[in-house]
């Protein structure tokens, strides 16, 4: 099974509008709402590709409520810590007529140290059940920035693997701990190294420094041109399909998602790619956050091609 860990969940809210112009009353033509949070993006798309899932983290007030019966609607296994304030909503604002997408994304309210000791026991129980472990995204207010630290040590400990896919200081602290794999975005490897990344061979070059800090994979996001990712040996890449995109936002958690089904099922790690490339865009084709379809993902597995660099 597979563990998802999110510690900053939300409703996501998908806003289709025409003509998106700042400072005007825009009537919204379509709207899709989720739960969200990176980690039940990630929790999705695993339940889409078949492989037993839990999902954990921290929901808080109405918003909060809503988000577990939507997990409950779609029979996913989930155990949250309840907290006082209101759960965020992160609002994506889709331009039909530019294809520009706007996202708003709210901080979420504050933890208190009890709730985090909450969290960190329901973590240390049910990683003893699962393979494979997910950390994703931002933190609530009042969470240390070696959160992620921690719960990959805890992991280790344990055996298990891990994927952590996260940004800025959380990412700094989590990789100090050597997770199974990383999977920042080009910004936030540029961040974690200190270093530009314009095209495919500088992600190639970034996912081989990562390896050389200590974790066992490293896979770089390119977005529309794909990924990269990095073994202690070699190096692979695959292109992105081409795609009519109608919502990028939950894209690299697909990937993750592919990833980690992936790990769990022992696939090689050119396999790993393909997959985990495939749900990334069939996800972009789909207008709810954090989602897709398995006939979309066989689509576009026939699709991506994997080579060496």
């Amino acid at each position: 099974m597979i563990l998802t860990v999110t510690l900053n969940t939300a409703i996501d809210k998908a806003y289709k509008v025409e003509s998106f112009q700042p400072g005007q009353v825009i009537r919204v033509k379509d709207a899709k709402y989720s739960a969200g949070g990176k980690g039940l993006n990630v929790t999705r798309v695993i339940t889409t590709l078949g492989e037993p899932v839990l999902a954990i983290g921290f929901s808080g007030g109405y918003a909060g409520m809503f988000v577990e019966s939507e997990l409950n609607k779609a029979k996913i296994p989930h155990q949250f810590v309840r907290i006082q304030g209101e759960t965020r909503s992160c609002i994506n604002i889709i331009d039909s007529s530019t294809g520009v997408q706007t996202e708003l994304l709210e901080p979420g309210p504050t933890v208190e140290e009890e709730d985090l000791s909450k969290l960190i026991d329901l973590y240390e129980r049910e990683v003893d059940l699962c393979d494979v472990i997910t950390l994703s995204g931002s933190v609530l207010n009042g969470v240390k920035e070696n959160i992620y630290r921690v719960l990959v040590e805890i992991a280790r400990s344990k055996g298990k693997k891990v994927i952590l896919d996260t940004s800025e200081r959380y990412l700094v602290e989590g990789t100090k701990s050597y997770p199974t794999l990383v999977k920042p975005n080009v910004n936030e490897a540029e961040y974690l190294l200190g270093t530009k990344i314009r095209n495919v061979t500088d992600a190639k070059s970034a996912a081989k420094h990562l390896v050389k800090l200590g974790v066992q994979l490293a896979a770089i996001s390119l977005g529309r041109d794909g990924a990269v990712v990095a073994t202690e040996k070699r190096t692979y890449y695959a292109k992105a399909p081409s795609v009519q995109a109608l919502n990028t936002v939950g894209s690299g958690d697909a990937m993750v998602a592919g990833f980690a089904v992936a790990l769990a099922r022992g696939y090689g790690v050119e396999e790993m790619l393909k997959l985990g490339v495939a749900v990334s865009a069939a996800n972009a084709v789909t207008i709810e956050t954090g989602s897709c379809k398995l006939e979309d993902i066989q689509f576009f597995l026939r699709q991506v091609a994997v080579t060496g660099m």
